[in-house]
């Protein structure tokens, strides 16, 4: 992943691939250094800070996103991003809770911000509506 840069729909969801099969390596390997991510209660300010937060929530929830819609244009990304959400352990951290035997889905409206081509923002919105919403444009 030497070359781990966003520049098309293809790279976004190679590396989305990458977070759906836990290859935490090649997932972090889109971000800038000097990555923000919040999440819950936690900013996170680092590739390595981002994969631990998620190497421990995946051992409580299974997660899968895709893409709905997807546009881009000079250094900003925006994503309608469908996501399941799975417990098999109740996870109650970090401002957050996933309970065992509820099946979680929602759409989050997403913007990443690049910096050469590297992930350097990530935020996020809860879209109210479900993914259906997008399946018929």
């Amino acid at each position: 992943m030497s070359d781990a840069r966003i520049r098309s729909q293809a790279d976004l969801q190679a590396y989305l691939d990458a977070f759906n099969t836990k290859r935490y390596d090649d997932q972090i390997a889109y971000y800038a250094p000097d990555v923000v991510y919040k999440v819950g209660n936690l900013t996170l300010t680092s590739p390595e800070q981002i994969k631990a937060f998620y190497a421990d929530f995946h051992t409580y929830v299974n997660e899968f996103v895709r893409i709905a819609r997807f546009a881009m244009t000079g250094d900003t990304v925006a994503l309608a991003l469908p996501s399941r959400f799975e417990p098999f352990r109740d996870y109650d951290k970090n401002g957050l809770s996933f309970k065992v035997g509820t099946l979680y889905e929602f759409v989050s409206f997403i913007i990443y911000t690049l910096k050469d081509g590297k992930i350097w923002r990530i935020r996020m919105a809860r879209y109210a509506g479900t993914a259906a919403d997008f399946d018929n444009e």
